[in-house]
C-alpha cells in the first residue's frame, strides 16, 4: 500500500543556525520508509537550504497563513509532521493563524493525519501585571487548538507532557528525548586522554556550567586530575568574557583551550578524544539537552551534579565520586550511556518512534 506525501512543516533548516530546523533535518536523514520523499515547508531560506543540503523539496511560506494554506491545499492527503515553537511562527510567539490553517486542510482531506511534536511550551502563570501574560494566555489557546486538530502527540521533556496534558486533556503524549546534533563519524574511535575534560554547547550554557564547576576544576588542576579543558562551542562577545574571568583565577589557565565553534566532524574527533564531559543538566531538562547527548553518542563518561536513581541519569558521575572511581569504571560508565542512546535516542531510534505515530503506535522511551 503506498504510503502518503509526508510534509513536514519547521522552522528553518541548516545552513541557518536554529535547533529545530537542524532537529527536522537530522530526523528526516534517518526516517525508516525509504522510499517516502518527505517535503519540507518551512518560514524562510528554502532556495538558500536546497543548495546546501542538496535537496530540493524545500517550500517557504514566510510565516504567512495564505502562502502555508495554499502549499497544503496543493498537497493534498499527506501525512503531516509539525514542528512546534510559537516563536518560530509568529514574533511574540503566538500563532493563532496556524490551528485555522490545519483545521481548514484537515476538513478538506479527512483522511490526513498529523503528528506534533512540541519543541517549545508556555511557561509558568504569569501574573497579571506581567508583559508576558497575555503572550502566554495566547500560546496557551493555541497549543490547545494544535493538540485537538493532532492525531498523535509528542514532546522532549517530562515536564512539557504534564504541560500539554494540563492544557489539552489529553493523556496520550508521547515522550521522545533529542539526539546528538553531533554524530560519531565513520572513522571515530574514541582513544581518550586520561585528564582531558570537555564543555561543550552554546555560549550561555558553557559559562553556567563552567561557572558551576569551577571549584571544582581548581581543585582537580590542582591535583592533576585535569590537565587540559576543551571549551567548544560558537563565541559570544558577553559570555566569553565571563568565561575569561572565571579562566584567569584558576591555577593553570593556559590549560584552558578555547576552540569555538567546529565543524561537526572536528567536534566528534575531540570528543572521542576527551575521557569525561561536564554538565549542567536538571533531572528535568536533561532530555532536551543535545549536549548532554552529544557526549552520551561518543562513549563519554559525564560528570553532573545532578542525582537522580533512574537511567540515564544514574549514569552520570558526581563531582565527589571522580576522585574515587577507576579509568575502567569511567570507560564502563560511558560504554552504558552509549548503549543507552543508541537504543532510545539514537536519530534512527527517534525516528522509528515518530514514524509510527503516523500508524497509531508509539514505542516507549526508557526513562
Amino acid at each position: 500500500m503506498t504510503q502518503p506525501p509526508l510534509l513536514i512543516v519547521t522552522t528553518r533548516l541548516p545552513p541557518r543556525v536554529c535547533g529545530i530546523g537542524t532537529y527536522s533535518w537530522l530526523l528526516h536523514r534517518h526516517w525508516p520508509d525509504e522510499n517516502s520523499h518527505a517535503r519540507f515547508l518551512v518560514v524562510d531560506g528554502a532556495t538558500e537550504s536546497a543548495t546546501d543540503l542538496k535537496y530540493s523539496s524545500i517550500s517557504e511560506f514566510n510565516a504567512e497563513p495564505s502562502q502555508l494554506a495554499t502549499i497544503l491545499d496543493r498537497a493534498g492527503t499527506a501525512h503531516l509532521l509539525l514542528h512546534y515553537a510559537g516563536r518560530a511562527y509568529h514574533r511574540y510567539g503566538c500563532p493563532l493563524w496556524l490551528p485555522r490553517v490545519l483545521r481548514d486542510w484537515k476538513a478538506k482531506f479527512p483522511t490526513s493525519r498529523s503528528v506534533i511534536f512540541f519543541h517549545e511550551l508556555p511557561g509558568n502563570n504569569f501574573p497579571v501585571s506581567s508583559r508576558f501574560f497575555w503572550i502566554d494566555k495566547c500560546n496557551r489557546r493555541v497549543v490547545y487548538q494544535l493538540t485537538q486538530l493532532a492525531d498523535a502527540i509528542a514532546t522532549n521533556t517530562r515536564k512539557h507532557i504534564e504541560t500539554i496534558e494540563n492544557i489539552s486533556r489529553r493523556n496520550d503524549v508521547h515522550f521522545i528525548p533529542v539526539g546528538s546534533n553531533i554524530e560519531p563519524f565513520e572513522n571515530w574511535s574514541a582513544e581518550r586522554g586520561r585528564s582531558e575534560f570537555a564543555i561543550f554547547g552554546l555560549p550561555f550554557g558553557r559559562w553556567q556550567t563552567l561557572e558551576m564547576f569551577e571549584p571544582e576544576v581548581r581543585q582537580w588542576q590542582r591535583t592533576g586530575r585535569l590537565t587540559k579543558l576543551h571549551l567548544i562551542g560558537p563565541r559570544d562577545e558577553k559570555f566569553d568574557q565571563r568565561c575569561d574571568r572565571l579562566i584567569e583565577g584558576l591555577p593553570t589557565p593556559a590549560a584552558i583551550v578555547r576552540h569555538g565553534l567546529l565543524a561537526s566532524n572536528e567536534v566528534s574527533q575531540l570528543l572521542g578524544r576527551i575521557q569525561c564531559g561536564l554538565t549542567n543538566v536538571t533531572a528535568e531538562n536533561w532530555s532536551k539537552s543535545t549536549t548532554f547527548m552529544a557526549y552520551a553518542a561518543h562513549d563519554c563518561a559525564v560528570i553532573g551534579k545532578v542525582k537522580s536513581e533512574t537511567v540515564p541519569l544514574n549514569l552520570v558521575i558526581s563531582p565527589e565520586e571522580l576522585p574515587k572511581i577507576s579509568d575502567d569504571d569511567l570507560g564502563k560508565r560511558g560504554a552504558a550511556l552509549r548503549r543507552w542512546y543508541r537504543d532510545n535516542a539514537d536519530w534512527s531510534a527517534i525516528a522509528k518512534q515518530i514514524a509510527g505515530l503516523f500508524a497509531g503506535r508509539g514505542e516507549k522511551v526508557a526513562s
